[in-house]
């Protein structure tokens, strides 16, 4: 994956892809493999916005049952099962648990029905179990560090989770192998008119300045939080609401169980997930009316997750000092005035209002792909084409999949891995990371054998994967390889020192002097400073 903002021309292209986050991937990787010619640009680093600061989850969203959405739970159940056998490697089953407290607005009869209905709508051959209800004393027995004093019940169900920034950068490499264009820090400056029709855009390069305009015949805007400032009357009605979600990375808890959690305080629902090692804990659910540029972790965010938390705790107790990383992102939903923040709809639509330029509002993780497809079928109608049956990303395994059985293929991966010096557990999530790639990582180790260290102790990521990924990932900023390629910096919170030592292993890669590595370490220390 070599960036080359000279592969950008000004020849019309079919397809124009501003945004490379999981809905820009997923529909450039969808019209790639339908044949269209299809270019994908990012101002920044592949999922380097909303799309790495979900929750890590593809899941249904047992929450919006609640809500009476049906059909979206239904949907993303469906999206769930067909993205874990598309992608073995990038979803993985997990288990959580639900502990019921006396006084919660949902007692254990209404979370019976509520799964009941979660499982069903899933229908057969999912990934994961079905529900399960345990008693008080079970429930207790088997998480006992959860406080027992007004727990009356708990349940557990399956669901799945994944890493938001390697899927996304794993989709980009399938939409480039499959005859794409892909830029990253190649941002839309405006669109391209011929009278009101949308012709393509003005795209600036972000290493050197230089500029080119790409005639599209479709250009669809997939710059989410981003999206209304590429419009042309942006002062106009807003389309979107944006709305903050924060996650902390806290120390592991003692099991391998993730937990939903109904927040005594306000009734919303938060999780505590088990990630690389850590706890992901988040989310927040508020509305935020600011610049999407400057969205960061507040005070307020870190100690409403962490009482939350505590809430439920009986012999562990977080702080602030317990944090080992902390990140924001926003959700751009359809705006809906006088709702609540929880109330929004993350229902999915798609604008097409102008001509030349659709726009996706709203949308999960889960079901992006789902929605790509109905974004590429639009533009094969704007463009007199015939939308595929079945749809290629139906049918296509992901593109770093192994093409064998996989649990087959993970079980010779592992004892080739611990055959090269990798402990199991990083050996494991580096099968996660990269799937069929991993034999890269392998390689390297084999010609240099002290890559299978880790890179920092108490973390699952060795030192092969610096080399691999400077060279390979399209890494532009040491940013980008210690954020979205491997996301040291929010699993554990980084000095210069340590900063400086990655960047050196690095440069001589990147092409970077030491004034670079300067640079590169202080916009770190700078950007992260939130979380120290």
């Amino acid at each position: 994956m070599e960036r080359n903002f000279k592969q950008l021309s000004g020849e019309s292209i079919d397809v124009l892809v501003i945004g490379g986050g999981i809905y820009g991937a997923w529909t450039a990787y969808d019209a790639a493999l339908r044949g269209l010619n299809t270019v994908l640009v990012d101002k920044g680093d592949w999922g380097s916005g909303t799309s790495m600061a979900s929750s890590k989850l593809i899941h249904g969203g047992l929450r919006y049952l609640e809500q009476m959405k049906f059909g979206l739970v239904k949907k993303a159940l469906a999206e769930r099962k067909l993205l874990a056998e598309l992608g073995p490697h990038r979803v993985l089953p997990l288990q959580l648990a639900v502990p019921l407290f006396r006084g919660s607005r949902v007692g254990p009869r209404q979370m019976k029905l509520g799964l009941i209905l979660y499982d069903w709508l899933a229908g057969h051959g999912q990934p994961v179990d079905s529900h399960r209800f345990l008693g008080r004393s079970r429930f207790t027995g088997a998480y006992p560090f959860i406080n027992n004093t007004n727990i009356r019940a708990g349940f557990t169900y399956g669901d799945c989770q994944t890493d938001d920034a390697r899927l996304v950068l794993e989709l980009v490499s399938g939409a480039r192998k499959a005859g794409a264009v892909a830029v990253n820090y190649a941002s839309a400056e405006s669109l391209l008119y011929e009278g009101d029709t949308v012709t393509g855009a003005v795209i600036k390069d972000g290493v050197d300045g230089a500029s080119i305009n790409i005639q599209a015949k479709v250009t669809i805007n997939c710059a989410g939080p981003w999206n209304e400032s590429l419009l042309k009357d942006p002062d106009g009605p807003p389309l979107t609401r944006l709305n903050k979600g924060v996650h902390l990375l806290m120390p592991p808890l003692p099991t391998s169980h993730a937990f939903l959690i109904i927040n005594e305080s306000d009734n919303r629902i938060f999780f505590m997930i088990p990630w690389y090692g850590k706890t992901l804990l988040g989310t927040t659910d508020t509305d935020y009316p600011g610049d999407p540029d400057k969205v960061s972790v507040t005070r307020e965010d870190i100690d409403y997750l962490l009482a939350g938390a505590n809430r439920v705790f009986d012999s562990i107790t977080w702080d602030r000092s317990d944090v080992c990383g902390a990140f924001a992102g926003l959700r751009s939903l359809r705006n809906i005035e006088g709702a609540s923040p929880s109330e929004v709809t993350r229902e999915w639509s798609l604008n097409d209002s102008q001509p030349g330029l659709l726009m996706p509002i709203g949308g999960k993780l889960t079901s992006a792909r789902a929605d790509s497809q109905l974004i590429v079928d639009r533009a094969c109608e704007l463009l007199g084409a015939i939308p595929n049956e079945p749809h290629p990303t139906q049918v296509t395994p992901f593109p770093w999949s192994p093409d064998i059985e996989y649990e087959l293929w993970k079980s010779q991966m592992l004892e080739e891995a611990v055959d090269l010096g990798l402990p199991a557990e990083m050996a494991i999530w580096t099968i996660f990371r990269y799937g069929q790639k991993i034999h890269k990582i392998f390689n390297l180790i084999r010609t240099s054998p002290e890559l299978s260290r880790p890179i920092l102790k108490g973390l699952p990521f060795c030192q092969a994967e610096l080399v691999y990924c400077a060279t390979h990932e399209m890494v532009v900023h040491l940013r980008d390889l210690v954020r979205r390629r491997i996301p040291l910096i929010i699993l554990q919170q980084l000095g210069r020192e340590s900063l400086k030592a990655i960047a050196d292993k690095v440069a001589p890669i990147l092409g970077w002097n030491e004034k670079d590595i300067e640079a590169e370490v202080e916009d770190i220390i700078t950007h992260y400073a939130h979380i120290s």
